[in-house]
């Protein structure tokens, strides 16, 4: 009887892609409370809407937690300002293209790993 290992999906699912598919997920949140922000700049009493992410995943890191921690959605007392709303959209934007470039490496990092090739 022939018996076959099964693979090992620690190679692909693992924290570091776990932290960075939430990330995107943060990121197109984020990207969404940004256009909302914009659409209602002109609104009378809208408060601005920010998305916290970044300090709670330092904090989970400080304290040695393996959990992702989930975006949390906050409300400011402000009216949004065009200015630091334009400056918001062109920092996500950075960081989805820092995290898409860490994923695609890693990607093809396995792939090199499968095929054997590198190109």
């Amino acid at each position: 009887m022939i018996t076959y290992a099964k693979p090992d999906m620690k190679l692909i699912d693992n924290a570091n892609t776990r932290l960075l598919t939430k990330a995107l997920d943060v990121y197109q949140l984020r990207q969404k409370a940004t256009a909302l922000n914009v659409a209602n700049l002109d609104t009378p009493g809208y408060k601005r809407i920010e998305i916290h992410f970044e300090d709670k995943l330092r904090e989970a890191m400080e304290d040695h937690r393996d959990e992702i921690p989930d975006p949390e959605m906050v409300q400011t007392g402000e009216a949004p300002v065009i200015e630091d709303e334009m400056m918001e959209m062109t920092d996500t934007q950075i960081r989805v293209q820092l995290v898409t470039k860490a994923l695609r490496h890693k990607i093809q990092l396995i792939k090199t790993g499968i095929n054997g090739i590198n190109r």
